[in-house]
């Protein structure tokens, strides 16, 4: 009986964990979504909230680690792996202490529907993005060509 109740505890313990750390957001996702529900034209870099950040780009669906680490100029092995699914996305943000990346979904905001990968933007860069909201009420963000 004893043993029975410290596996449960311990059953329940990591259940815990792995709830508190599976939220339903990430804090950079709902940075993304407060930047670009303020209008249909948001400035790049108003997407990174890294005060650090010296320069960013967004990993979407089928990028390979690697492209991305060019694009960057960084080792793929701190980069997402999102080159077999289309269900996420990722920031990343090079800052002087290394590489920042937050993957989320793209269910509240999609950030690859325009074609081709993201440019490397620098955090001082002012490029726009359009933002308009499909029937889902999902944020779409679109680059400029």
């Amino acid at each position: 009986m004893k043993r029975t109740l410290a596996a449960l505890s311990l059953v329940l313990v990591a259940a815990g964990l792995t709830t508190a750390c599976a939220s339903g957001s990430s804090d950079v996702e709902d940075h993304v979504v407060k930047a670009v529900s303020e209008g249909s034209s948001v400035p790049v870099a108003d997407l990174v909230d890294d005060a650090a950040a010296k320069r960013f780009t967004i990993v979407c669906p089928y990028e390979l680690p690697a492209d991305v680490a060019t694009r960057l100029g960084v080792s793929a092995k701190d980069l997402p792996d999102l080159s077999k699914r289309d269900d996420a996305q990722a920031l990343v943000a090079v800052t002087a202490n290394g590489v920042n990346a937050a993957e989320f979904r793209r269910e509240r905001v999609d950030l690859c529907s325009s074609e081709g990968p993201w440019p490397v933007y620098e955090k001082t860069d002012t490029a726009t993005v359009a933002v308009t909201r499909n029937e889902d009420d999902v944020y779409i963000v679109t680059r400029a060509s």
